[in-house]
């Protein structure tokens, strides 16, 4: 496993070339809190804002914006209340 710096190219190119069984993204996240339907289509990235790291508040963490929310579309729960 591997991480540091990865885009969906340069992720997919280690995993062709198999340098890696693994690919881990951190700060992707952080941008892109649906970052596996955004590598699945190809969506464009939110960029990352460093400055807002480690800050103690929800700057930065919790106010990306999603690809529903770019569409218009209501925010849908990552957690819903089903298993209860």
């Amino acid at each position: 496993m591997v991480a540091g710096g990865f885009d969906r190219n340069s992720a997919e190119r280690w995993l062709r070339e198999i340098r890696a069984d693994l690919i881990a993204f951190g700060r992707k996240f952080i941008a892109n809190p649906d970052l596996p339907e955004r590598l699945h289509i190809g969506a464009p990235l939110n960029i990352d804002d460093p400055t807002t790291y480690y800050g103690g508040g929800e700057k930065g963490y919790t106010d990306y914006p999603t690809l529903a929310q770019d569409r218009g579309e209501r925010h849908k729960p990552c957690v819903d209340q089903s298993w209860r």
